[in-house]
């Protein structure tokens, strides 16, 4: 292969930048090397595996009991009608650079007792729509039981959460409290 030397301007701006970050002196053929490596890299960039980077960002997000929020999710929640956001970065959910729970969120302006699964709304990555906690929360619970029924009808949700009350629900109880009020003497 035919060795060509020429000389090649480079700003001195450059060269000091090189300079300080090598830490050479500042010498033509000290930053030979350096000059040589970077036009390589510059022709022929590193590949970036691209299901590597995906796996690893999939793996970051915070775990909300059975719900896994990923890296990017965003909650609203809104106390007297003005919204608040927070962020999931890394492994746990950031507002206004504090990390907290959903609890937390939920209940950082008001009275302190409201349900976060109820309150907080999501965004996850690479999607428009907000959707209230609850309902992801319902429709993974939907998707567990069906992926553990190997192929079976999933049961219904709320077949599982009345339990001993039934069909009554929680009507029956607040009818005889209620009833029970208007007998006693005022």
């Amino acid at each position: 292969m035919l060795k060509l030397e020429f000389p090649l301007r480079v700003p001195s701006e450059l060269i000091d930048e090189l300079v300080a970050f090598t830490g050479s002196p500042c010498s033509g053929l000290d930053l030979e090397p350096y000059v040589c490596d970077a036009i390589r890299a510059y022709m022929k960039p590193a590949t970036v595996q691209p299901v590597a980077a995906a796996t690893a960002a999939a793996e970051t997000g915070y775990q909300w009991k059975q719900l896994f929020l990923p890296e990017g999710t965003r909650l609203r929640a809104c106390f007297d009608r003005k919204p608040y956001f927070a962020m999931v970065r890394g492994n746990e959910i950031n507002c206004d650079g504090c990390g907290m729970s959903p609890s937390g969120f939920a209940n950082l302006f008001g009275s302190g007792n409201r349900n976060a699964w109820k309150a907080i709304w999501l965004r996850f990555p690479g999607v428009e729509q907000w959707v209230l906690a609850a309902t992801c929360r319902a429709l993974q619970e939907t998707a567990v039981a069906y992926m553990f029924a190997a192929g079976k009808a999933a049961p219904h949700n709320n077949a599982k959460r009345r339990g001993k009350r039934g069909k009554r629900g929680k009507r029956g109880k607040h009818r005889k409290y209620k009833a029970a009020m208007h007998d006693f003497p005022s």
